[in-house]
């Protein structure tokens, strides 16, 4: 028989059934008594058919058009019409015969499910009294919990209430009330804690919690060493770290993850975002600050629709920008609803640890969220720039819309059109107009923020969605907010899955703790510190990783949900990043501002669509800052990050995967990046401990490891030292290169100030001889916008003088005919803001914009090599001279100032269109972006220099310019080497990456 005719056999049999339920309901009882008694007895029948029949069977999926939400849908029956004869035999009554039988409820996913016989009986005895049926009772398949889905009455639903603090036997050991609820489960089981962890391992483990960096040698003697009790030292620590602007960047970290936080727009061009940086600075200023929770739901969410908004409150909204954003979608008007389920997804997520995403096509399949609640949600984010506009704007307002020049959001309009509710989520089939207001998610909320009113230029709806989220009596958002502060410090939430609150999601395993803490933050004033200061002052987390007992107690409790000992974990991907930065001695530890792109290896960028614009990294100096800063770029992800588990960037996410893998360790023993922290590391050793093996030991463990080695691993240490160095001191030497000429193979271009310029009257540039073959001589025939010639420009020679103000020079020809090709130039920049450009062939006119080759300098002091490389690197010389030399071949661009590499990229330049008019001291015909400052000398060649001839040539411009260069570094020695392989060996130790 076929499921539907199944349900139309049950459809019949129900209305048989019911009639003389209508009887029983409309002559009435004779008493109240028998009134109270038959609704308690019908209370066990609807338990029944809420947890097995509604699934199927209610108002919002009636299968054969059958519903059993009550009396009159029952008696109306289904598809197949009335099915009704007095007298017959209950035996012969079709609901009862296909329950036992097994048929109903029907198989899921092949398993039966057949009825408890006791559940049987039930329906049984009630069909035999006469099917009472209470009068105006309506069942909802989500008034109760049942064993397949979760109903109002679940858990995380109920509201928030204060419990008692336990009474423990072991007093001595409580520090504060969570060591009390956590202590009575123990002891209820019989299990004792583990030892507290010694203070050398206990300052470890604060100082990556709460600041993700690690302690020095210093810092961990002087806290070891400490004479006062260790709750005072610990609670003076505790609150030094706190107070630290480090703990913004640790906690920021971690909100940025479910924020989705990416500087980039995804999909296949993966546009940048410009400012997001701006939202990570400020999730660390309101950690720093402790800004209440509640306000910091409210402003991300609506910073810019209340009372006092301000830019930074504006810049809180980027949390609503940062998804994904796709300027080219299949269908224009399917993305709108995609766009508004990342906007859903990532509240709700984020702030109340609900799947509130699974109702956009129909009701949550397992939690008391109606197909409209989602739609109540989204309906907060409808007057934002949800339609298609203008590709420029990413997906987000314009900045006269937002009131400033940040990534943030705003409405668009204060009324928008109706929000429609969609069958199965597609935008051609709508069901009915979703009213803006609360969700009914929580019934007692239901309408507590009362209907907005729109402002001129906000509807106010994200505004009343905040308040609904941070109203007191919500029993989520605190809930859900204390467990991810415990899972921070602890591994894992009291709830572990802690972005999800609901049926499918791991109950709590200290439900009472939970909602001690969740109340403490409310009546606390929502402040973070006060809770994560609870929890690292506890003994729970003051416990040691080992337990004596641990094989007995493992085997009633190997997930550790009692908490009886601390789970020793793997730093995450920031944390050993920053652990070798901070060791090596290398970490710049500036704060805020934009972010750096590291290093990525040629390979990595294979895999992408556009390598030619994919990836400048920055100077080497920017790349030694925290991890926090370095540029998230969802299309490319820095390998050694994902490695170690980095965060997926296009949904939120509470709690990232932990894994131990080979690739790992290949990573570590491989990466470039770790290899210079070991050769740093080395150096900073020899520093501290001089030539003495023992002694570099010794400060080797002490620097990277907080401690002393043992007997037996300086043992191991020294042979691994001799090894290494009889291995470094057989390799073979380096030939010792030949001098190598000035190159002149291949130049186009060769003007000198000191040689060859005609001047007018006035000392201003009227030609400028090209002392190359190609002749490409330099003229200006306007005298208003002629250079002028300095005899003693830099250092005694003389340079041509642009002032900034439209003056340039044209150059005959096409200087540059190879996509391969070495820029280079002796100047000075006297320009502070905005593009310089020394050398350019940009023409609108013929179509050369984007594809034009150009030289110069832009913003404070970065360099510009083309659009395609452009922005990068950091002059060091100020406004002093410098040489600058840009080059592209066919495997890379790169570019130098004096003989420090400023920038690279494992990839070149796009191709260039070399074919229109080149100029010097402008922006090709642009009329603008002129060169302020002085130029002594320029050189084009027409192909890449090799190393050799861009250092000979570097020496020789040195030399006659007088411009310092600061000198080369010496090739290590055997000794330097063998103590950076020990250096390396440690920064791969499991010690280094894990945490007790």
């Amino acid at each position: 028989m076929s499921p539907l005719s199944d349900f139309r056999g049950l459809s019949v049999c129900f209305r048989w059934l019911f009639l003389p339920a209508l009887v029983f309901v409309l002559t009435g009882l004779s008493g109240q008594g028998e009134l109270k008694g038959a609704s308690e007895s019908f209370e066990k029948v609807a338990d029944v058919l809420v947890r097995r029949c509604l699934e199927c069977h209610s108002d919002h999926d009636s299968s054969g058009s059958l519903s059993l939400t009550k009396l009159g849908n029952i008696l109306k029956g289904g598809d197949s019409g009335p099915a009704f004869e007095a007298g017959l035999p209950i035996e012969e009554n079709l609901i009862l015969s296909r329950v036992r039988s097994g048929e109903m409820p029907p198989p899921l996913k092949g398993q039966p499910r057949p009825l408890p016989p006791e559940e049987i009986e039930i329906l049984t005895a009630w069909i035999s009294s006469g099917a009472a049926w209470p009068e105006g009772r309506v069942l909802d398949p989500y008034e109760r919990t049942t064993d397949v889905r979760g109903g109002r009455d679940f858990w995380s639903l109920q509201p928030i209430r204060r419990p008692s603090i336990p009474s423990v036997k072991a007093t001595h050991w409580v520090a504060n009330p969570v060591d009390a609820f956590i202590l009575a489960r123990l002891e209820a089981a019989s299990f004792s804690p583990a030892p507290p962890a010694p203070r050398a391992v206990l300052i470890r483990r604060l100082y990556f919690d709460l600041i993700g960096l690690p302690p020095t040698a210093e810092e961990i003697t002087n806290y070891v060493e400490d004479p006062r009790s260790d709750g005072v030292v610990k609670a003076e620590l505790v609150e030094r770290l706190l107070n630290s602007p480090h703990f913004g960047e640790r906690w920021a970290r971690q909100w940025l993850d479910l924020a989705r936080y990416a500087e980039t727009s995804g999909y296949e061009r993966d546009q940048e975002k410009p400012g997001a940086w701006k939202y990570r600075d400020w999730v660390v200023n309101a950690a720093n600050a402790d800004m209440p929770y509640n306000r910091f739901i409210l402003e991300q969410i609506a910073g810019d629709e209340i009372p006092d908004r301000t830019e930074s409150s504006v810049i809180a909204t980027g949390f609503l920008r940062l998804g994904t954003w796709n300027d080219e979608p299949n269908d224009p008007e399917e993305y709108k609803y995609d766009r508004l389920e990342d906007l859903v997804n990532v509240t709700c997520t984020s702030f109340i640890g609900l799947t509130v995403k699974c109702a956009r096509c129909h009701d949550h399949k397992f939690d008391p969220i109606l197909q409209s609640d989602y739609y109540k949600v989204a309906a907060a984010f409808w007057a934002g720039p949800i339609e298609a506009r203008q590709r420029e704007l990413l997906g987000g307002p314009s900045k006269e819309e937002l009131g400033f020049d940040v990534l943030g959001w705003t409405d668009v309009t204060a009324t928008p059109s109706d929000l429609w509710m969609l069958k199965k989520g597609d935008p051609k089939r709508p069901m009915a107009v979703v009213s803006p207001g609360t969700p009914a998610i929580v019934a007692s909320l239901t309408s507590a923020v009362p209907t907005p009113r729109p402002t001129e230029n906000s509807s106010q709806r994200r505004r009343q969605l905040a308040q609904w989220i941070t109203d007191p009596a919500h029993p989520l958002t605190a809930r859900v907010f204390v467990n991810r502060l415990w899972q921070s410090h602890f591994g894992k939430g009291l709830v572990r899955t802690s972005d999800n609150f609901g049926f499918t999601g791991d109950l709590p395993s200290h439900p009472e703790l939970l909602d001690w803490l969740a109340s403490e933050f409310q009546q606390e004033g929502w402040r973070p510190k006060h809770i994560h200061r609870l929890l690292v002052l506890s003994n729970t987390y003051g416990q040691s990783s080992l337990h004596p007992a641990a094989q007995q107690i493992e085997s009633a409790d190997a997930g550790n949900r009692l908490w009886w000992r601390f789970d020793r974990h793997r730093l995450d991907a920031e944390q050993i990043r920053d652990r070798m930065l901070a060791v090596s001695g290398a970490i710049d530890l500036r704060m805020g501002g934009p972010s750096f792109k590291p290093t990525v290896s040629a390979e990595a960028l294979e895999g992408l669509s556009m390598k030619s614009n994919a990836w400048n990294a920055s100077p080497p100096d920017e790349q030694r800052r925290r991890s926090l800063y370095m540029y998230s770029k969802r299309g490319l992800l820095p390998p050694l990050m994902t490695t170690f588990d980095f965060v997926e960037t296009t949904l939120p996410c509470g709690q990232r995967d932990v894994s131990t893998v080979a690739p790992q360790a290949l990573a570590l023993m491989n990466n470039e990046f770790v290899h210079e922290q070991s050769r740093l590391l080395a150096k900073r050793i020899e520093g501290l401990a001089g030539p003495d093996d023992q002694a570099r030991i010794q400060a080797a463990w002490q620097t990277t490891l907080g401690r002393l080695p043992s007997p037996t691993e300086i043992a191991a240490a020294q042979s691994h030292l001799t090894k290494q160095l009889e291995r470094f001191s057989h390799l073979p030497k380096p030939k010792k290169t030949e001098p190598v000429d000035i190159p002149q193979r291949g130049v186009t271009l060769h003007l000198q100030a000191s040689a060859g310029v005609e001047r007018d009257a006035s000392g201003r540039v009227i030609r400028w001889k090209d002392d190359s073959a190609g002749n490409h001589n330099a003229t200006q025939p306007d005298p208003d916008r002629r250079p002028q010639w300095v005899a003693d420009g830099i250092n005694g020679k003389p340079v041509i003088r642009f002032d900034g103000r439209r003056q340039f020079l044209h150059l005959e020809g096409q200087v540059v005919t190879s996509q391969q090709f070495t820029l280079v130039a002796v100047a000075r920049d006297q320009g502070t803001e905005g593009h310089r450009t020394l050398f350019s062939n940009w023409n609108g006119g013929a179509g050369n914009s984007g594809t034009s080759l150009f030289f110069g300098t832009t913003s404070k002091s970065a360099v510009r090599l083309s659009d395609d490389f452009s922005g990068v690197g950091q002059l060091r010389s100020g406004k002093e001279p410098f040489l600058l030399i840009g080059q592209s071949n066919a495997n890379e661009a790169r570019i130098f100032e004096n003989l420090t590499e400023l920038a690279s990229r494992s990839t070149p330049l796009a191709p260039r269109n070399l074919g229109t008019n080149y100029v010097l001291g402008q922006q090709g015909n642009i009329d603008g972006e002129y060169w302020q400052g002085d130029l002594a000398e320029i050189i084009v060649f027409d192909r890449s220099l090799s190393g050799e001839e861009r250092i000979a040539l570097t020496r020789e411009l040195s030399k006659r310019y007088e411009i310092p260069l600061s000198a080369a570094p010496a090739e290590p020695s055997p000794h330097e080497l063998a103590l950076a392989s020990l250096c390396h060996v440690l920064l791969n130790s499991n010690e280094f990456i894990y945490v007790d």
